[in-house]
């Protein structure tokens, strides 16, 4: 009776070994025991780091539209201007008193047509002399207001608040119609330049959010928009150009401070506990999956994104095949298996 006492005792206990240990299991040709999750989808929360710089959201290029002498340049080579302020003065007389000249003629013009108009409503006119001097008025208009902006152009101001990038303009000198004066870079907004590394470039979308801290202004968060990214990687860096659109009212972000962006994107993606991949840094990421039949499969997969313990499947499984994340590492392709813990995706 003791005997198979103990008999049952022992039994009892190497079932329960080889239930819960895989290399006992193999020994006694057992499944072995492993737990499983499903492969889920799930949202991915992805920030993206990148090195750049400040740069001035985009250029204006200024002109000279009237031939005169340079009489004043009070701005330099990266001067800060405000929209409004003067940036050269020509010289004004011929252009002043062309003005005064048109003037007079269009009244001279006005004139002649009411004079006409009396004549005519006497007899003592055709309706194509009213008809002519009416031209003759509208030609004097127009070179009124041409003369108007002529001497308009004679200053020059800036449009936008901005820093002067380029200056070809110096007191004395003659200016030439279309000549290009100045070059100016708007900055408000500005753009944060990250350059972000090649292997983000499916990541990175127009629209997603960036947070930008400077080295200037150590502390202080600017938040902005990506706006626009480059079409191509710069060969040398590896690395793409992401631009986040920053407000900058106050004008104190200048050209080319540096700072650190973070770039968030959200997706959703097929995903399986982080642990359940083999060699997840190597040529051949695998993991195995327990199919039908109670045997684990191995298959090979392509990782993407990995976030906390999540680790994005881009090619190689299916939505809801169950994958092994515990006991993985003690399997051979083809294993039969027990699952012994089947537990829904954590969303945690």
């Amino acid at each position: 009776m003791l005997a198979l006492v103990v008999l049952v005792f022992v039994a009892a206990a190497l079932l329960r070994l080889v239930r819960t240990k895989q290399v006992d299991a193999r020994l006694v040709n057992q499944p072995i025991p492993v737990q499983t999750m499903p492969a889920t989808v799930k949202e991915v929360n992805e920030l993206i780091g990148a090195s750049g710089t400040i740069q001035p959201s985009m250029p204006v290029t200024l002109t000279a539209k009237v031939v005169a002498q340079v009489l004043t340049v009070p701005v330099d080579l990266g001067s800060i201007v405000r929209p409004g302020q003067l940036l050269v003065e020509l010289d004004p007389r011929l252009y002043q008193a062309n003005l005064t000249s048109m003037q007079v003629t269009y009244e001279h013009a006005k004139n002649q047509v009411a004079r006409e108009e009396t004549l005519r409503r006497k007899g003592f006119a055709a309706e194509m002399d009213v008809e002519n001097a009416r031209v003759a008025e509208a030609i004097a208009y127009a070179q009124v207001v041409s003369a108007q902006i002529d001497l308009a152009n004679t200053t020059l101001r800036s449009s936008a608040p901005a820093v002067v990038l380029s200056r070809s303009v110096n007191p004395g000198e003659m200016t030439r119609v279309d000549e290009q004066l100045f070059q100016l870079g708007v900055l408000d907004p500005v753009l944060f330049d990250a350059a972000v590394s090649e292997d983000k470039i499916g990541a990175v979308h127009l629209g997603m959010e960036g947070e930008v801290r400077t080295d200037a202004f150590q502390g202080e968060l600017f938040s902005g928009l990506v706006q626009k990214i480059d079409s191509q990687v710069d060969p040398t860096t590896r690395t793409f150009g992401a631009y986040v659109r920053l407000a900058n009212p106050d004008l104190k972000l200048k050209k080319d401070v540096t700072g650190y962006a973070r770039l968030k994107g959200q997706r959703m993606a097929l995903t399986v506990l982080s642990t359940a991949v083999v060699n997840p840094v190597g040529d051949h990421a695998t993991v195995f999956i327990v199919d039908g039949d109670g045997r684990a499969k191995i298959r090979e997969v392509h990782t993407g994104l990995t976030v906390g313990n999540a680790t994005e499947i881009l090619s190689g499984l299916d939505e809801n095949e169950q994958v092994v994340v515990v006991g993985q590492f003690g399997l051979h392709d083809n294993d039969r298996v027990r699952v012994n813990q089947s537990a829904p995706w954590n969303k945690s």
